[in-house]
């Protein structure tokens, strides 16, 4: 298996079905129930298997070393491909398909309609500030569908992709070709707007933080916990910002998007994955948050502590993650 470092639409793992999947030679990876997930404790990839009623993880390491899986070997070459994978998907278990963001630089994930829309919806409105020449920001969602269903906006998109037509130099019986452009910029958008739609809940925890704040403000000892969580918290959602606004920025340069088209997209993926991994991190806090009730209460403290434990384990100064788009 030709394991290769590339990636945005070049397939790494030629071959045949068999190498788009996570087909194990040693009986180890038969054992019913086994599959691979990252340790909550380590951070480590590792092979979970049922031990009765418990469950035990060997590292992927001590795996290698035990059952003697040479580097070159099928099973220690997927291995590799493991580690990888678990960047993309929380589980992996013996036959599962290799995730596309390897294989082709595709998501695994889908998006709603809705999150196509307002790419969509956002396209257009660079498009209409390339035409006249300004620029134009808008996040609330309901005011950008707005402006992109407004008819004089219609007008100006349609105005606009003949003019790219031609000032790419397609002439402008070959608009369609922007046309199409700009819809797979949109596609790939999507998934950055469901991200952002996700990365909602993360500020919603932040926000919470402060109501919190505010009802056990005569409540010392939780109060001082909360102001350390919301030092803790300020740094990943800094950093989540900085990453959506990079892409707003890039893409929102219509005219060098369309020219650089391949190369755009590349950048819009890798920005997606290094999003999706790291929001992937607070999904289980998240559906906590999402189903308690905001208000003095002893249920309100479990979660509180909870969410310490959390955000000490992932975001202190010590632990905090570069900003990077691998």
């Amino acid at each position: 298996m030709d394991v290769r470092e590339e990636r945005g639409g070049e397939a790494m793992l030629p071959g045949d079905d068999r190498s788009r999947m996570f087909v194990f030679e040693h009986k180890l990876f038969s054992v019913d129930g086994g599959y691979f997930a990252i340790q909550k404790s380590t951070g480590e990839a590792a092979f979970h298997v049922p031990l009765g009623e418990l469950k035990g993880a060997i590292p992927l390491s001590t795996l290698r070393y035990e059952f003697r899986l040479q580097e070159n070997s099928v099973d220690g070459r997927l291995l590799d491909v493991v580690e990888k994978s678990l960047r993309y998907v929380k589980e992996i278990r013996p036959y599962d398909s290799i995730p596309h963001e390897l294989l082709d630089g595709r998501a695994s994930w889908s998006v709603e309609e809705r999150h196509r829309q307002i790419a969509r919806n956002r396209m257009s409105l660079h498009l209409v500030s390339w035409m006249s020449g300004g620029e134009a920001s808008v996040s609330d969602t309901a005011k950008l569908a707005q402006i992109a269903e407004d008819q004089q906006t219609k007008q100006r998109v349609q105005e606009a992709f003949t003019r790219m037509a031609e000032k790419l130099g397609l002439g402008k019986d070959r608009r369609q070709d922007v046309v199409d452009m700009i819809e797979s910029i949109a596609r790939e958008l999507s998934y950055i707007e469901a991200l952002r739609e996700r990365f909602g809940r993360v500020r919603y925890v932040s926000s919470q933080l402060n109501v919190l704040g505010n009802l056990y403000r005569r409540d010392t000892g939780i109060r001082n916990d909360i102001f350390r969580m919301q030092v803790l918290i300020k740094p990943p959602v800094t950093n989540f910002d900085t990453m959506f606004g990079q892409v707003d920025a890039q893409t929102g340069e219509v005219l060098s998007v369309v020219k650089n088209l391949q190369a755009q997209i590349r950048f819009i993926r890798n920005t997606r994955d290094e999003l999706h991994h790291r929001l992937m991190l607070w999904d289980d806090i998240i559906v906590q948050w999402d189903a308690a009730t905001v208000e003095r209460s002893a249920e309100i403290e479990i979660l509180l502590k909870e969410t310490y434990r959390f955000l000490a384990r992932h975001f202190s100064q010590a632990s905090e993650w570069p900003l990077t788009n691998r």
